[in-house]
């Protein structure tokens, strides 16, 4: 098959459609798709950069900010703050692909950086996307705290290679 990029934006998302419509989500080419299409969809917001950043927080087991992680990216958060919803979903089910915690529990409002809390709709957004990837979520506020623990640890454990 040829590489994810020389796919048009078209042709990207039916090739993962279909990946996710046969169930096929754990083959590593379906998440060379995933991440060629976070990094398209991003509005300037870059896969690569999103997880280098999330993995230096975590391994110095501190939260991130939206801002800092448009930073990041080099592009004004207002630039991408629509955007970063689903390049945060992105981010989520690819690391559940991998068998990774869900890493986007660490990047939090500036005000939460402290403490890693989520507004509200963070939390309720965070924890759908969760269930639709098949997790089980009663309490909204101990999901979030275990996956945040959870990914501190697995930081500590992991190299820089996506």
């Amino acid at each position: 098959m040829k590489p994810v990029d020389q796919w048009d934006d078209k042709q990207l998302a039916n090739l993962i459609a279909n990946y996710q419509r046969l169930q096929r989500v754990d083959d590593p080419y379906y998440l060379e798709a995933l991440s060629e299409m976070a990094r398209r969809k991003g509005a300037g917001l870059d896969f690569e950069k999103t997880f280098s950043a999330v993995l230096k927080a975590a391994k110095e087991r501190r939260f991130l900010s939206y801002k800092q992680l448009a930073d990041e990216s080099e592009v004004e958060w207002s630039r991408v703050r629509y955007a970063a919803n689903q390049h945060l979903g992105d981010l989520i089910e690819y690391a559940h692909r991998k068998g990774w915690p869900l890493l986007s529990a660490i990047i939090v409002n500036q005000p939460n950086l402290a403490d890693g809390h989520m507004e509200p709709s963070t939390l309720k957004g965070f924890c759908e996307a969760a269930r639709s990837l098949g997790y089980a979520v009663a309490d909204e506020k101990a999901f979030l705290k275990d996956q945040q623990q959870r990914v501190f640890e697995w930081a500590a454990l992991h190299d820089t290679e996506t």
